[in-house]
């Protein structure tokens, strides 16, 4: 009875350890996973897992985090010390850890005592009892002594990396870091961009203003999970007196759902927000946007406020993988996708692509095309013109350690009515803010035939003009 005991212990912690729990702001699942040496390992999805060695055979600890609860998360920084807060988290750890105790001892039981009550039969039924009170005390007795008592906390500062996080052990550390770069380079980016819009009416002295009714929409691309984008692009809105948000992709790094939750404050802005998919968006994260209120275009045209917009999807976002079509796919995506476009009655005002490449086809066949991906931002007037929004996110986490390369970046885009009720791009506005040189830059460019455009900088220090040259840089 002893061994059968045991062995439906082992089989209960197998196939049904498995429990969800909240601890704080954060959502877990745990599983014990018997006969695996005593580790416990944290899965992030998707940048991969760390394992630490933490205890004693027999059973390895799995973490899997779940979600994160941003605004609670918030609260608890704002109204707790750090002191408060580690009490805090150990208070809620030791209350899930005996819930789990119990739960555990209940399943063994019940394991236990089907198990000798399937395989002896016995004829006395309180040796079926005893057969669960056996498997529930083999349960505690191993978790006592091999897992709470020997249990090392300390291990976990030389974990072992295992996927995308391999790459970067300094993920450990890097919140208290990033958190803190966030929060200068968002109130930074708040003034830039009431300091852009009075450089942007200082041009209206040099050159011909906008027109006083005219459409106003805003081109912003790969944010790349950067919560400082919102801040500029939130004001941005305001300032500008925005009417529209058109978002040609990379809104997250790897498409996960803990992004797709970072990113969906964009859809409550009070202006309609266009999505483009790019090669870092997932199903998911598209899905997302989606149930949120979001324009998702994937190979179609919409209509808002009067513009025609007609939206490619990079092909990368169809999966779960963050991955970088072929040259040449992109391009023969683009090519399909203006095939499908002479189907339609009505040729769009804008062609918004992730990658450029995927609208090299529409050169010269529409007035407008919008694009990201490469991170430089870019405005080029020729028949068809093409403006490239550059990175609004400043490539996001990757752009902190490398801050002179990727400037924040967004285009104000000017439309008036022409003759044919047809909206038209009167000018556009370059907006860049430097990270860590405290300064900004307002390029305007006018839609007229071999017209350069007028710069205006402004800097508390030496700041060097931003490089427009557009290069090879594929994120």
């Amino acid at each position: 009875m002893s061994l059968i005991s045991l062995l439906s212990m082992f089989m209960a912690a197998g196939l049904f350890s498995s429990a969800r729990f909240a601890i704080s702001a954060f959502e877990f699942t745990v599983e014990l996973i018997p006969f695996q040496r005593g580790e416990t390992v944290i899965f992030l999805p998707p940048v991969g897992e760390l394992t630490a060695a933490t205890h004693r055979w027999p059973f390895l600890i799995k973490l899997t985090l779940l979600n994160v609860d941003l605004e609670l998360l918030a609260s608890e920084l704002e109204t707790l010390d750090e002191a408060q807060n580690l009490h805090f988290f150990l208070e809620q750890l030791q209350s899930q850890i005996g819930f789990y105790l119990l739960r555990m001892v209940a399943i063994t039981f019940i394991c236990g005592a089907l198990s000798v009550f399937l395989l002896l039969r016995p004829k006395r039924k309180w040796l079926i009892a005893i057969g669960g009170l056996l498997a529930g005390s083999f349960f505690l007795l191993l978790f006592w002594s091999t897992i709470y008592l020997p249990y090392d906390y300390d291990a976990f500062n030389q974990p072992r990396y295992t996927g995308a996080i391999s790459a970067a052990p300094w993920v450990i550390n890097l919140s208290e870091q990033t958190v803190a770069a966030i929060k200068s380079m968002g109130k930074q980016l708040e003034v830039a961009a009431v300091n852009l819009h009075s450089l942007a009416q200082q041009l209206e002295q040099i050159r011909f203003s906008e027109p006083a009714d005219g459409l106003r929409v805003l081109h912003v691309s790969d944010i790349h999970n950067n919560p400082a984008a919102f801040d500029f692009i939130e004001k941005a809105v305001g300032t500008f007196q925005i009417d529209l948000i058109i978002d040609t992709g990379d809104l997250t790094d790897y498409g996960s759902s803990l992004e797709a939750e970072l990113i969906t404050r964009l859809t409550a802005l009070p202006v309609p927000y266009v999505f483009i998919p790019g090669n870092h968006d997932s199903p998911q994260v598209i899905e997302t946007m989606r149930q949120k209120g979001a324009i998702v275009l994937e190979g179609e045209t919409v209509e808002i406020l009067g513009l025609r917009i007609f939206g490619i999807a990079d092909p990368s976002a169809s999966g779960p993988e963050v991955a970088i079509a072929s040259e040449e796919y992109l391009r023969s995506c683009g090519r399909e996708a203006y095939r499908l476009l002479l189907n339609e009655e009505i040729e769009p005002d804008i062609v918004a692509v992730h990658n450029p490449l995927a609208g090299e086809g529409f050169s010269g066949q529409v007035p407008l095309i919008l694009s990201g991906h490469t991170h430089r931002a870019r405005v080029t007037l020729e028949s068809t013109i093409s403006i490239n929004a550059g990175t609004t996110g400043a490539a996001g986490v990757r752009g902190l350690y490398a801050p002179g390369e990727n400037p924040y970046s967004m285009v104000v885009l000017y439309f008036d009515r022409s003759e044919g009720e047809r909206q038209t791009l009167v000018m556009a506005d370059l907006l860049s803010v430097h990270q860590n040189q405290d300064s900004f830059t307002l390029q305007r460019y006018y839609n007229q035939n071999s017209l350069q455009p007028v710069t205006m900088e402004s800097s508390h220090g030496a700041g060097e003009e931003q490089d427009e040259a557009e290069q090879p840089d594929i994120r």
